[in-house]
């Protein structure tokens, strides 16, 4: 690093903060997301909707009037 104090100045190889990768043309080693942590709305509504699905299924009612039967 050489820095020049007067006309002219000069700075160079010089790093001011933090540095994450180089500049120097290197590749930086990025993170790779699965497609449910780049789209969690869209899984979100994918689950709601097998859960709507399971739930429209007649064998609940059975387990209604079971658990019901338990607070009477």
């Amino acid at each position: 690093m050489s820095i020049q104090i007067g006309d002219n100045n000069k700075i160079k190889n010089s790093s001011i903060g933090h540095q994450y990768g180089s500049n120097r043309g290197e590749k930086e080693s990025k993170e790779k997301k699965t497609f449910f942590e780049k789209h969690p709305a869209l899984f979100s509504f994918i689950i709601s909707i097998l859960a709507g699905f399971i739930l429209l299924f007649s064998f609940w009612k059975s387990v209604i009037i079971l658990i019901e039967s338990l607070f009477k």
